[in-house]
């Protein structure tokens, strides 16, 4: 006999239509889930063959939300610098017009200008020791290190070591010499005729550059000679106004000129370089020779000094990578007496960079491999581009400018001093040249430019990287993204198979043999 039931024969109930009915279920629930989240699927398995794209390019976005993270956080470390040597190159544009002739004295032996400039040597220390998130930006590859010492420090002796103050110093003495005559040697006179020669002093004191003469009567020969030298002297009659020129090399370069003119009226103010014609050649050329003496130990008061501080600031900043700094030779430290130090420096013949650095102080504290100051620090922000943005404190641009203040900032002068505006005057012109040159100004704007190209290629690997980003995007929600009106039609369609399939196995349920016979 047939049994109408659960199980029967008719089918109703059977395993297969309740897996049928499951399925069904299923599947409304997983376009119900699509329809929420506006996803295919949860899993990349259930996107079937787009799981290969949606993977790359998901792997694609993630690259370059990384290359756009370095980029933002380099782009900000970039503005950092170039706000620093903006306020560096501006600091050295203000000693364009440093007035040379105002001197007027502070308590503490300097000018108001040489006050003000170490202010803006400590503002200029404090920018090149810019620091963002622990990272030191002018240090190059040692980021954890400060770069450049305080002023004091810079200036000052530490211990053993010394500061710019006594490099200078020694220096000073190197190039006045024992007579302060600047290392040249005038000689009595003989015959109506003097002989002024260099010493064999090596870099150190005034060299002979020139001669030259209009002068009436006149002995002016030379120069010749290694150490060079040359005769001077009078053998008629000048007249007044005529003159001889010395043309003079300073330690750091520059040039200066001794003028010697003759002057016929004896109530005539002599001014330096002047002299008056006697009533013989010998009585005239004895005057030559002490308007001469006085000018020249006047140039080595003066100009000589304020060029051996320049000098002497080179020296002590301006060292290779890898290198001694270097010093005058003849003293190391190990004289009992100051007179002993004093002449050995008076007397030095040349330069040493041996153990220096030992007894220096060192103003730059970072890295200096003597490569690209640039390749220091670099960031991938692209695929296939890395761009350089490091720097160090002790590049042209930005050392030009902590020496030439330093060494401003560090002479002192008394009132009481007759050549102490001269002198000041000297050194003011330097510094006026130094930091107004136009190759202080292209130095500091290559450190900026090499900057600025950095950054530019950062902002040109982000504009690339948003048109990347969306075709990248679109690509994902080609795979991933539903069709709402596709899976909205198909909800439907499985709601009435669904109802209808309830409906039906409701009514076959219902059947007994009665109902059925």
């Amino acid at each position: 006999m047939t049994t109408i039931g659960p199980y029967s024969s008719t089918g109703v109930g059977r395993p297969s239509l309740a897996r049928t009915l499951s399925e069904t279920r299923s599947q409304l629930d997983d376009l119900l889930t699509q329809l929420a989240t506006q996803k295919k699927s949860s899993t990349y398995a259930g996107l079937g063959a787009g799981r290969t794209t949606s993977l790359a390019m998901r792997a694609r976005l993630e690259a370059i939300e990384s290359y756009d993270s370095v980029g933002k956080t380099v782009s900000t470390r970039i503005k950092m610098m170039s706000t620093a040597l903006t306020a560096i190159s501006n600091l050295g544009s203000e000693y364009k017009t440093v007035d040379p002739n105002d001197f007027q004295l502070t308590s503490g032996g300097v000018s108001i200008q040489q006050a003000q400039a170490r202010i803006d040597l400590q503002e200029a220390i404090s920018y090149l020791n810019t620091e963002i998130d622990g990272r030191y930006l002018f240090s190059g590859r040692s980021t954890d290190v400060k770069p450049v010492l305080t002023a004091d420090k810079i200036l000052a002796d530490d211990g053993d070591k010394a500061g710019l103050r006594t490099v200078i110093d020694e220096r000073r003495l190197a190039d006045l010499g024992a007579d302060g005559r600047g290392r040249i040697d005038v000689s009595e006179l003989a015959g109506g005729a003097f002989t002024v020669s260099e010493e064999a002093s090596g870099p150190f004191g005034l060299k002979i550059a020139s001669l030259s003469s209009t002068m009436t009567g006149a002995t002016a020969t030379g120069p010749e000679g290694d150490p060079a030298a040359i005769t001077l002297g009078v053998s008629g009659a000048p007249n007044d106004g005529e003159q001889i020129r010395i043309g003079l090399t300073l330690p750091d370069g520059t040039s200066t000129e001794i003028t010697l003119t003759a002057r016929v009226d004896p109530s005539a103010t002599l001014r330096g370089g002047d002299f008056r014609v006697g009533a013989t050649p010998e009585e005239t050329a004895a005057n030559m020779r002490a308007a001469f003496d006085a000018a020249l130990m006047k140039t080595a008061d003066t100009a000589l000094v304020a060029a051996s501080a320049m000098q002497a600031g080179e020296e002590f900043f301006n060292t290779p990578a890898g290198a001694e700094p270097a010093r005058v030779a003849g003293y190391d430290g190990a004289f009992v007496s100051d007179a002993e130090r004093i002449a050995a420096l008076q007397n030095a013949t040349g330069l040493t960079t041996t153990g220096t650095a030992a007894r220096t102080v060192d103003w730059y504290q970072g890295e200096d491999a003597g490569d690209d100051p640039r390749r220091t620090a670099t960031a991938t922000v692209a695929d296939g581009v890395t761009v350089g943005y490091g720097a160090r404190a002790n590049e042209d641009g930005t050392r030009r400018l902590v020496q030439t203040l330093a060494v401003f900032s560090s002479m002192t002068f008394s009132s009481s001093d007759a050549n102490a505006q001269a002198r000041y005057s000297a050194l003011a012109s330097r510094t006026a040249t130094t930091l107004g040159s136009t190759e202080a100004t292209a130095d500091v704007k290559t450190i900026a430019a090499g900057l600025a190209g950095a950054n530019s290629a950062i902002k040109a690997a982000s504009e690339r990287h948003t048109a990347a980003k969306a075709i990248a995007e679109d690509a994902i929600s080609g795979v991933e993204a539903v069709d709402q009106e596709e899976v909205s039609l198909k909800i439907l369609s499985l709601q009435t198979s669904l109802q209808a399939s309830y409906q039906v196995t409701s009514t076959l349920r219902q059947l007994s043999l009665v109902n059925f016979l």
